[in-house]
């Protein structure tokens, strides 16, 4: 049988394991009671649509804003690296059903996979993966009605710790260009290589 579930909504909206990923975040790092604080500095109906999430449902793109503006301000609110960390908590949510399997995965495929499967976890815009050589490529993602740089700095987190748990290897992730700025797309450069990653902080 088909999903029976309903489609997103109008306008853009992101799957719930994206949400669930941060609050998981939030959970390891900081404890349950921060995720209850967090909730609480939400808007009424963004805590109304987000206790509870269920990770295939679908949640407004700016509550996803809002929710990572609030978490930055609550755990670390002079630290912009904050949003790179929420990225890499979805990536580890992407990635931790490979297990002790992960290192046998092309990451040339990987990414592939994640530009093709950009519509399951976004409701807009298109993504498209472009592999460069041995150990890099480039992906863009376009036709976003709404943007914002903490999306951005949390997709350069995702994709460097994908890219990472893949390889075991350190990752660069460099934004070439950005729709914020009123670019065509947000061009993400990643070169991946035989260096270790650096320890995670929080």
């Amino acid at each position: 049988m088909g999903d029976l579930r309903p489609g997103p909504p109008p306008g853009p909206h992101l799957r719930g394991q994206i949400f669930l990923a941060r609050f998981d975040y939030v959970r390891r790092h900081h404890g349950a009671a921060m995720v209850e604080t967090v909730l609480l500095a939400l808007e009424e109906a963004d805590r109304a649509a987000l206790f509870g999430v269920d990770g295939e449902g679908w949640y407004p793109f700016r509550a996803l804003v809002r929710l990572d503006r609030a978490i930055a301000q609550l755990t670390a609110p002079r630290d912009p690296a904050i949003y790179e960390r929420l990225g890499r908590a979805s990536a580890a949510h992407r990635t931790e059903w490979l297990g002790v399997d992960a290192r046998l995965y092309s990451v040339h495929g990987f990414l592939s996979r994640v530009a093709e499967e950009h519509h399951r976890f976004h409701s807009f815009g298109e993504a498209v993966y472009r592999r460069g050589g041995f150990n890099d490529g480039d992906i863009a993602f376009s036709g976003y009605p709404e943007v914002d740089e903490a999306f951005c700095r949390a997709s350069v987190g995702y994709l460097g710790g994908a890219v990472e748990a893949l390889t075991g290897a350190a990752a660069e992730v460099e934004e070439r260009s950005c729709q914020c700025r009123g670019e065509r797309a947000c061009h993400f450069w990643i070169r991946w290589g035989a260096t270790p990653p650096p320890p995670a902080s929080l």
